[in-house]
C-alpha cells in the first residue's frame, strides 16, 4: 500500500497558507517549478484535482478543502510533539476527562456538565469505572474528575466537593396513581421490579422496605433503567429510580411519582486533585 508523503502535503499545505506558489517557493527556499511538481505528485496519489486555476489565482477544490483541514491538523500535531517531546513544554490540556463510577452513570444528572460544553476550544471526554481505578487515573493525572457517591478514602493529595444530591423515587404507572395515598406504606404487596445483587441501591431500598413494613411483590431483577421504564410504562410494577431516572419516565403523563424516598437521599462528590485548577474545577465552585 502507498504512503501519503507529508513533504508533498507540506508544500500543498505551504501554497494554501501563502495563497500562491511563488508565495510558497519565497517562504520555502525552493523553485516554483519544484511546488509544483510536488502538488502535481500530491494529486496522483490522492488522483484529484486539489486547485483549480481562476484569473492567475489558485482556487481550492472540494477534495483540495478537505485535504487542506486535514493538513492543518497533521502538523499542527506535529508541532505538538516537537514542543513536547524536545523543548519538555507542558501544553494547555484540550480536554476535561471525566471519570463516573459504576451505577453512577444512571444516577448522575447530566446537566450539571452542561457549562463545559459551551467552551468550544475544549473536549468533553466522560467514561465510566471501577471507583479505585477511576481514583488511580485522577492520581496519575489522566483524569480531571471523579465524580461518585463516595468521598472516603481519597488521598490527601485530593479534595472533595459536594456536586449535589442524589434524590430517590417510587414511580409507577398512573393506574396505581392512588398508591400515592399513604406512601411508603401503601407499597406493600404492589408488584416492585428490583435491582440485583451488584446494584448498591438494591440494599438500602431492602433497608427502607424493612424500616417501613413492607413487602412488596418481587417480579424481576435488573440494573438496566431503560428496562425499568418499561416495565413502569406498561403497568407491570412500580420501580423506584434515581431523580434522573424519575425526569426522564415522568415526561411521559402515563407515568407518575408515588413518592419520594428521602432516607435514600445521597451525595454526589466530584474529587479533584488539590493542585487542580482547570475548567473542571470553576466547575464544582460553580464559577462556570
Amino acid at each position: 500500500m502507498d504512503r501519503l508523503n507529508f513533504n508533498h502535503l507540506y508544500y500543498f499545505y505551504v501554497v494554501c497558507i501563502e495563497g500562491s506558489i511563488k508565495g510558497a517557493s519565497e517562504k520555502l527556499f525552493v523553485t516554483q517549478p519544484t511546488i509544483s511538481d510536488q502538488i502535481k505528485l500530491l494529486e496522483e496519489f490522492f488522483d484529484c484535482k486539489l486547485f483549480e486555476r481562476r484569473n492567475r489565482s489558485l482556487i481550492l477544490t472540494k477534495e483540495g478543502q478537505l485535504a487542506f483541514k486535514q493538513a492543518e491538523k497533521i502538523f499542527e500535531l506535529g508541532s505538538e510533539l516537537t514542543m513536547r517531546l524536545r523543548n519538555k513544554i507542558r501544553l494547555p490540556k484540550k480536554t476535561i476527562d471525566i471519570g463516573v463510577t459504576h451505577y453512577m452513570s444512571q444516577y448522575f444528572l447530566y446537566d450539571y456538565l452542561l457549562p463545559l460544553f459551551e467552551n468550544e476550544q475544549v473536549s468533553v471526554n466522560v467514561r465510566e469505572d471501577e471507583r479505585h481505578l477511576l481514583l488511580a487515573e485522577l492520581e496519575e493525572g489522566n483524569i480531571d474528575i471523579v465524580f461518585t457517591d463516595d468521598k472516603s478514602g481519597i488521598s490527601s493529595g485530593m479534595n472533595a466537593h459536594r456536586a449535589g444530591i442524589n434524590k430517590t423515587f417510587a414511580v409507577a404507572h398512573k393506574k396505581f396513581k392512588k398508591y400515592k395515598k399513604g406512601f411508603p406504606e401503601s407499597l406493600d404487596q404492589l408488584p416492585f421490579f428490583n435491582y440485583t445483587n451488584d446494584s448498591f441501591l438494591k440494599f438500602e431500598i431492602e433497608l427502607f422496605f424493612s424500616k417501613n413494613g413492607i413487602t412488596p411483590k418481587i417480579i424481576g431483577e435488573a440494573d438496566d433503567i431503560d428496562l425499568f421504564e418499561v416495565i413502569v410504562r406498561n403497568e407491570k410494577a412500580f420501580a423506584i429510580v434515581p431523580e434522573a431516572a424519575k425526569n426522564r419516565m415522568c415526561h411521559d403523563k402515563e407515568v407518575v411519582v408515588l413518592g419520594e424516598l428521602e432516607e435514600l437521599q445521597t451525595s454526589v462528590w466530584g474529587i479533584v486533585k488539590k493542585d487542580y485548577n482547570g475548567l473542571g474545577y470553576k466547575l464544582l465552585k460553580r464559577e462556570l
